[in-house]
């Protein structure tokens, strides 16, 4: 994610809490947001996140459903405290409760979402997009992916989702 022009360092009256952009290494996104959440009592944090989204990836000649992150290298924190890192390598935004938590159907994962191309339009059949077919921006029917657009940090975002069509009519 690029965070250049992101501008989360708002304080919004009446925010009951605080969250966090943290950056952290690629790949190790759900081992992050775990460390934090083992130690929230001792900083402060109330919530460590590492969103994720479902796909379909071929492999072995079959259909496997995988769980990735939505957001690689960045897992979301929450606490009553400000958080404030010893390092100076440690790269911390402050910004708005994540807006794709909308979109997650159960904890932090959104679900893979199935739908039908009928005249050219995305029908959404069932998954966290159905109903929310003006978010969807581009579709990769072979990856069984769509990029869709959230809301995040007063401005819009980016982020691939699952997506499998099954039907053009």
């Amino acid at each position: 994610m690029n965070t250049a022009g992101v501008s989360c360092g708002r304080t919004v009256k009446g925010m009951k809490k605080i969250w966090y952009l943290l950056k952290c290494p690629e790949g190790n996104e759900a081992g992050c947001a775990e460390f934090y959440q083992s130690r929230a009592e001792e900083n402060g944090i109330k919530e460590a996140v590492c969103f994720e989204y479902q796909r379909m990836l071929r492999y072995g000649g079959k259909w496997h459903l995988e769980r990735r992150p939505l957001m690689p290298g960045w897992i979301f924190l929450s606490g009553v405290k400000a958080v404030r890192p010893k390092k100076k390598d440690v790269m911390l935004i402050p910004c708005e409760a994540p807006g794709m938590r909308a979109l997650c159907q159960e904890g932090n994962l959104i679900s893979m979402s199935r739908g039908v191309i009928r005249g050219g339009k995305v029908v959404v059949t069932s998954g966290p997009l159905k109903g929310r077919e003006d978010l969807i921006k581009r579709i990769d029917r072979h990856k069984r992916t769509a990029q869709i657009e959230i809301p995040f940090a007063d401005q819009k975002m980016q982020v691939i989702v699952g997506l499998e069509i099954y039907e053009k009519t």
